[in-house]
Order: structure tokens, then C-alpha cells, then sequence
């Protein structure tokens, strides 16, 4: 697989991922979620400001924002021969967290990629999902923060490329899983800095708690 064919599928998953699902949804309602709850385009704040209906939407949308690029690069391009489809794929995906974190189209500022990593685990790291879910649900029930659980579930994303690679359960093998490695890194390390704000108002206090009762409440 050539640099050039890396750097194509980053660019389409790129243009994908900078679709800002939540904040069309909110345009279509006439609400602007950019000037309204934190002020982000991602999940937590669309289900907060617009509801439930809306959150849901936003959430399968951005995971089908990596899920949808990986599967067009693995056809356009995992199909050649030498060329290998699994890393196509997770270029593509990894491509997708990144429009999303930074769409040109929102002046680069985007979500905090959390969902669109979840598209990203789907596709290429399925084994990964259990885990991360289970670490999620567990961390917000007991906080009443989506953001520690968020933070989580970023942090041991390498640990578990790690330990299903010991274990002969990861799909990438060989110089794959290096570059598989060193993606779960960076893709770790960007969504733990894309929360830098939430980890301010966790250490301060005043970080806001979540809750399916309201969309009004934190």
C-alpha cells in the first residue's frame, strides 16, 4: 500500500467526516446548537439541546461518517492486489475522526470525534466495542459524565489493540499492526485533547452532568 494511497483514503474519509449531522439537524429545526449548550456540533450536545430524536440521529450519522468512507476505499481500493483492504479502511475511518474534529466547512471547528470513532470501531476494530461500551455506560452511570466516560474509552483504545493483537484476535497483522498501533494512539491521544475543556471543568467543579430526563438538563 503506497503513501499516495494513504493519504487518498484520509481525504475521503476527511470529506465525510466534516458532514456536520448535528448542526444541520439543528438548522432544520431553526436552532443553531453552535450558539447553545457548549456549543459543539457533536452527540451529547444536539440530544441536550434538541432532544433525544435528534441526538440518536446525530449519533448514527457521525458513526456512519467513518463506517461509510471505509467502505467505498475498500472497494475503490482494497480490492487491487497488494494492496492491504483492512488498513484502506481504517485510513478512510481515521480520515472521517478527523473532518469531524476539524470540518473546513465549520471554520474547522468540530466535535470531539467520540462517535465517529465508535464508526471507526465498527468497522475495523469490532472486537474493541464490548469494552468500550461496557467502560462507557459504567463510567457515565457512576459520574453522571459523558465526558469521563468519553475520556475512558479513548485511553484504553491502544491498550486493547494491544492485548487482542497478544491474543491472535486483531484483523492486522505484521507492519499492519504497527500503523494499526500507532493510529489507536493518535487517535486516542486527539480525543482525550479535544475534551481539554471538559477536563478543566472536571478539576474545577463545574463540568456538566448528563442526564435522559430533559434535554434542558446538564
Amino acid at each position: 500500500m503506497t503513501i499516495g494511497m494513504r493519504i487518498v483514503s484520509l481525504l475521503v474519509g476527511y470529506v465525510f467526516g466534516m458532514i456536520p449531522s448535528g448542526y444541520l439537524f439543528g438548522k432544520s429545526r431553526h436552532v443553531d446548537i453552535t450558539k447553545q449548550g457548549s456549543g459543539n456540533i457533536g452527540t451529547t450536545n444536539t440530544l441536550r439541546v434538541l432532544g433525544k430524536l435528534f441526538g440518536a440521529l446525530t449519533l448514527v450519522c457521525d458513526a456512519a461518517k467513518a463506517i461509510i468512507p471505509a467502505v467505498i476505499m475498500y472497494f475503490g481500493l482494497g480490492q487491487r492486489s497488494g494492496v492491504d483492504a483492512r488498513l484502506v479502511m481504517l485510513y478512510a475511518a481515521t480520515g472521517a475522526v478527523i473532518g469531524h474534529d476539524f470540518p473546513a466547512v465549520m471554520k474547522f471547528k468540530g466535535g470531539k470525534g467520540i462517535a465517529t470513532s465508535m464508526g471507526l470501531f465498527i468497522i475495523c476494530f469490532p472486537q474493541c466495542l464490548p469494552l468500550s461500551f461496557l467502560s462507557f455506560f459504567i463510567a457515565v452511570l457512576l459520574t453522571g459524565y459523558v465526558s469521563v466516560g468519553s475520556i475512558l474509552c479513548a485511553a484504553i483504545f491502544p491498550v486493547q489493540v494491544i492485548l487482542f493483537h497478544q491474543v491472535g484476535l486483531l484483523a492486522f497483522k505484521g507492519q499492519a499492526f504497527i500503523e494499526a498501533l500507532v493510529i489507536s494512539v493518535f487517535l486516542s491521544g486527539l480525543a482525550i485533547a479535544r475534551h481539554h475543556s471538559n477536563i478543566t471543568r472536571l478539576r474545577n467543579g463545574n463540568e456538566n452532568k448528563f442526564s435522559l430526563r430533559s434535554k434542558k438538563e446538564a
